[in-house]
């Protein structure tokens, strides 16, 4: 028999096995966020938050505004403040915290973008960064104020 008599079992057994693949990273990912981690951007290990509390920046946009390319937006538009209650009514903030890998030792940044309604974070997204880009903002908010982090 033609190895194009199996062509739709192989291409259906290749399916599954990448949505697996996908599902057991994906759980992987959930597992970690929900113990206070996440995955290290550099070499895919457990990656475990070093500051507490995070810092906060507010953003220019409101509820339903998206952006493109989220690293150089965040980088450029982020404004630092040292609590929740600068957040003006409909506008977004974030919250950042430094994670530190356990494999490969290297720093990162989660930054989880929200919106503030009633009292209650809406959660608009959560992307993870090298560190290097974000450490200027993280000084300037030291600079404002902040609460002093040595573990940096």
């Amino acid at each position: 028999m033609d190895f194009t008599y199996y062509l739709p079992e192989l291409l259906l057994g290749g399916a599954v096995a990448a949505f697996l693949i996908w599902g057991a990273f994906f759980a992987r990912e959930l597992f970690r966020h929900s113990r206070g981690g996440s995955t290290c951007v550099h070499c895919q290990a457990a990656a475990s938050k070093i500051t507490t509390p995070p810092y906060l920046f507010l953003l220019p946009i409101s509820f339903g505004a998206k952006y493109e390319d989220a690293q150089n937006y965040l980088l450029t538009h982020m404004k630092p403040i040292l609590g929740k209650e600068e957040i003006p009514s409909g506008r977004r903030a974030c919250h950042v915290e430094v994670c530190q890998c356990s494999k490969c030792g290297k720093k990162q940044v989660q930054v989880t973008d929200f919106l503030q309604v009633r009292g209650e974070e809406t959660l608009e997204g959560t992307y993870h960064f090298p560190l290097e880009p974000f450490q200027p903002l993280l000084s300037r908010w030291d600079a404002l104020g902040g609460c002093p982090r040595d573990d940096r």
